[in-house]
């Protein structure tokens, strides 16, 4: 059954996978904040973990290169955004953050938490394997994580994020930012806002192009 395109007064649901450390998530998130000024959407954010429990360390190569790259990442930011980053930790684990956002999101804060610990982790250098930042995030949002949901053993929010991760298995996604507009359009990467555009208005059923 096909889903129904929403009119033009009714926010467009944006599926989104995405990872905290990922620089492309967040140009993404931000670009989905400008886009929401325009015209009415519905973020759903979904875990996607980049460097899963169990993956191998970081090798020194690719530590030095996306030290590299974070010079040129900020003036992008700065330019675009007018943010200031100051990165947390490479390689920092987001197992726990992608649990805590699950639990957030059961209590309806799924898109303050995501852009609480956004910010955290790229404006203010902090490192979001690390449990009391979390739970300090969490007061911000009258939200209080224990053990069991930071270390994966709540039941619902240990499901939601295995959810996630074999949604993203059945729709082939490899890499993210990975949008879904209206369960329609599918996008990947950091693209620019005008194609974000495009890909919303689609999804309304309004006769453009998204390519």
């Amino acid at each position: 059954m096909s889903t129904p395109a929403p009119s033009a007064s009714t926010p467009v649901r944006v599926d989104v996978w995405s990872d905290f450390v990922c620089p492309y998530c967040l140009i993404g998130a931000l670009r989905l904040d400008q886009l929401a000024k325009k015209q009415p959407i519905e973020p759903v954010w979904h875990a996607f973990m980049l460097r899963p429990p169990g993956a191998p360390p970081m090798t020194a190569e690719k530590r030095a290169m996306i030290e590299a790259h974070t010079p040129g990442l900020g003036a992008q930011i700065r330019e675009e955004f007018d943010l200031e980053i100051d990165r947390g930790p490479i390689g920092a684990q987001t197992f726990a953050a992608h649990h805590a956002m699950k639990y957030a999101g059961q209590r309806g804060q799924a898109l303050a938490f995501n852009d609480a610990a956004l910010r955290a982790y790229w404006l203010h250098g902090e490192d979001l394997g690390d449990h009391a930042v979390l739970r300090r995030i969490g007061a911000t949002l009258d939200l209080a994580f224990d053990d069991d949901v930071l270390e994966g053993r709540d039941p619902a929010t240990a499901q939601a994020v295995r959810s996630d991760v074999a949604l993203a298995e059945s729709y082939g996604i490899r890499g993210v930012p990975a949008f879904l507009f209206g369960n329609r359009y599918f996008v990947s990467g950091a693209q620019p806002l005008a194609l974000l555009e495009r890909a919303a208005e689609a999804a309304r059923g309004q006769s453009v192009a998204v390519h």
